[in-house]
């Protein structure tokens, strides 16, 4: 958007001199002048009255100065804007986050985001999955980071990261003082899962481990994040999995032992519109799978539907 010619005549009236002004302007007097000249052309009507010194404007000079000051203005402001939308510093993105993973490594990922866009407007709702994956289709979020890849017209979505379950076993358990436990030895025990439309593949995972170990497990169906699940294995309701990036938070009464014959645990991935992302959107899409493709002690894997 050319504004040359307004920015000269605007510096040519502060100046109030050719010469004043050229040397502002770092070009010389005649170019100055010449300038004037074709916007004088331009507009139709005499912008400098040339015979006073210092040179002064006409009448409609000075409202013609008065408005190129207000546009110079404006063009600033929108430049600014433009900048920080490159920059990816101005705009918005409402992120969902499935319960089951805000006090694990998505919820740091948000956080850091923040910390090196704080300009940007990031906002977080961590609801029921089904109801997440509505929210993203009718566009009252604009990314999901989900324990499942939703079906859905234009939806872009790539795997994020997988990690394995740890079981989560009450102090007392019998089982508490062993290293390594097998899905044989849950036989008896009530399984504490969260829904399966939250998590289909994990649920699975843990129905099939248990099938293999030759009995059908006794599922307890519980909502809210890992934390929320032992909490309840603390309250004595059964056995429960923790994903292993947790196994530094301690819920009271609660002990985390590796799971094995077979190993199972979670895929966490994210999902987004292309078309509904700003700057922002983009950039935090980039930044989630950067960033959570490469923690230290995850499983990075790769796809994209």
């Amino acid at each position: 958007m050319e504004t040359r010619r307004l920015e000269i005549f605007v510096a040519l009236v502060d100046a109030g001199g050719f010469k004043q002004a050229a040397a502002s302007l770092f070009i010389t007097p005649p170019a100055l002048s010449q300038q004037i000249s074709r916007l004088e052309k331009d507009v139709g009507v005499a912008l400098i009255d040339r015979t006073m010194r210092p040179i002064v404007p006409t009448e409609a000079g000075r409202e013609f100065y008065f408005r190129c000051r207000r546009v110079l203005e404006a063009m600033q402001h929108i430049t600014q804007l433009l900048d920080d939308e490159r920059s990816h510093e101005f705009g918005r993105v409402r992120v969902g986050i499935v319960p089951a993973m805000m006090y694990s490594t998505p919820a740091k990922a948000v956080r850091r985001f923040i910390r090196a866009h704080p300009a940007a407007n990031v906002q977080v709702r961590s609801i029921a999955t089904s109801l997440l994956i509505d929210e993203l289709e009718q566009g009252s979020i604009d990314v999901a980071v989900l324990l499942t890849q939703p079906d859905l017209k234009d939806l872009s979505s790539t795997t994020l990261f997988s990690e394995e379950y740890l079981a989560c076993l009450p102090l007392d358990h019998a089982l508490a003082d062993q290293d390594e436990i097998s899905f044989a030895e849950l036989r008896s025990e009530r399984i504490l899962q969260g829904p399966r439309v939250a998590n289909p593949a994990g649920y699975d995972a843990v129905v099939a481990a248990c099938m293999r170990a030759g009995f059908s497990p006794r599922t307890l169906e519980v909502m809210g994040s890992y934390m929320d699940h032992a909490a309840m294995v603390s309250a004595g309701m059964g056995v429960g999995f923790m994903p292993e990036s947790l196994s530094d938070i301690h819920p009271h009464d609660v002990v985390y032992r590796r799971l094995v014959n077979p190993p199972v645990g979670l895929t966490a991935s994210i999902s987004w519109f292309e078309r509904r992302l700003d700057s922002v959107g983009r950039a935090f899409v980039r930044h989630c799978i950067t960033e959570l493709s490469d923690l230290e002690g995850l499983t990075p894997t790769e796809g994209e539907s």
